[in-house]
């Protein structure tokens, strides 16, 4: 036999085998596959989008731990392969290096997740033209700060609103909620000091959200300068004209039913002429004001989603209003509405901050005069 007779007889052999070694990484991608979507699909059933946030925590330990570790031994099994099937060896080589490269990546997607986009502050401008101020107010609308604990990145988040310069705060409520360590009472103080560091001359007004019931406890004169409006209202006199603010309970922004009987006697207390804004910490209440005569709606709990996928949207936002509605600012109606996506991220049970494709916010909406006709 010639030698490029035996050469080909060579090849042909050897060809077989690579491909073996190839099915063989399909076959263990393909069954890793099914597992991560039986395991997510179980999530989901068990509650996951409802939202039950035990079952979150329990579906990101999976996606971006195990699932990390589980690639990486996979990676180490095919070395081993390598080693008693040498005729395959670079192949195996290779889909090694691929898994591998694929438990790496789950890592650092974890790191993105829950140390990068959790702290990536974005400060949103928004430009509202009304007829009702004849000078611009800066107006910092600002929600679920929800911190653990005080660190860093609060110290600069309260840092940035300084740099702002805004001339009247809002916070739709969501200060704290704590993961022990740390006590409400040791990270109120630092909160507090922070609140009081930023005065606006229009002042700082908020609502109560879902996780401050220990607020409740204290005394307005105890807060101040922060003024905390529940199912209250106040007038603001500004440079060129006045507002009227409106904050809700807790239960009335989640029920534009129980809302409606504060915000039609609101209505009809308060002057045309003032430029009303309406402050709930749910959006629901929005659902029902669509055509009163508010100039501005604003609410936060949302948190844009924190999770939001590709054509998708976000995974969960815990509210009865249009996704689309879940962040951002938009007209609904006669009232303009913005739904903060939030300066911080749920921590519930220690729940670790998650953010993807929905960075921590706060928006700067500075109302100003209509500009006249030429």
């Amino acid at each position: 036999m010639n030698p490029i007779s035996e050469l080909g007889m060579t090849d042909i052999a050897s060809r077989p085998r690579g491909r073996g070694a190839w099915k063989l990484g399909m076959v263990v991608g393909l069954l890793l596959l099914l597992y991560v979507v039986i395991r997510n699909l179980l999530y989901i059933r068990g509650g996951m989008l409802k939202p039950d946030f035990r079952i979150i925590q329990k579906a990101y330990e999976f996606n971006l731990g195990e699932l990390g570790w589980i690639l990486l031994a996979v990676g180490i099994i095919f070395i081993g392969l390598s080693i008693v099937w040498g005729s395959v060896r670079r192949q195996l080589l290779m889909l090694a290096a691929l898994y591998a490269f694929l438990g790496i990546d789950v890592f650092l997607l974890r790191h993105y997740v829950t140390n990068v986009e959790p702290e990536h502050l974005v400060v949103k401008h928004v430009r509202l033209e009304t007829p009702k101020l004849t000078e611009t107010v800066r107006l910092l609308h600002i929600s679920d700060i929800q911190a653990g604990s005080i660190e860093d990145y609060q110290v600069e988040l309260f840092n940035q609103i300084q740099l702002l310069k805004p001339d009247l705060i809002i916070n739709t409520g969501d200060f704290l909620q704590v993961v022990p360590p740390a006590t409400f009472d040791e990270e109120w103080k630092k909160l507090f000091s922070l609140i009081q560091s930023v005065n606006p001359k229009y002042g700082t007004y908020a609502v109560f959200g879902d996780t401050e019931r220990e607020l409740y406890q204290f005394k307005p004169t105890e807060l101040e300068p922060l003024q905390m409006l529940s199912s209250r209202s106040q007038s603001i006199v500004v440079e060129g004209g006045f507002l009227s603010l409106l904050g809700l309970s807790l239960y009335q922004s989640n029920s534009g039913e129980w809302a409606m009987r504060s915000i039609d006697q609101w209505l009809a207390n308060s002057n045309s002429n003032e430029f009303r804004i309406l402050m709930g910490h749910s959006p629901d209440y929005a659902l029902s004001v669509k055509e009163k005569p508010i100039d501005l709606c604003l609410a936060g709990h949302t948190h844009g989603g924190q999770v939001r996928l590709p054509i998708f949207g976000p995974l969960v936002i815990d509210s009865d209003v249009p996704k689309e509605w879940s962040r951002g600012f938009r007209r609904i109606g006669i009232p303009y509405l913005n739904v903060s996506a939030g300066a911080g991220s749920n921590r519930f049970e220690g729940l670790p901050p998650l953010r993807f494709n929905c960075p921590t916010e706060m928006t700067l909406i500075e109302l100003v005069p209509i500009r006249p006709m030429r």
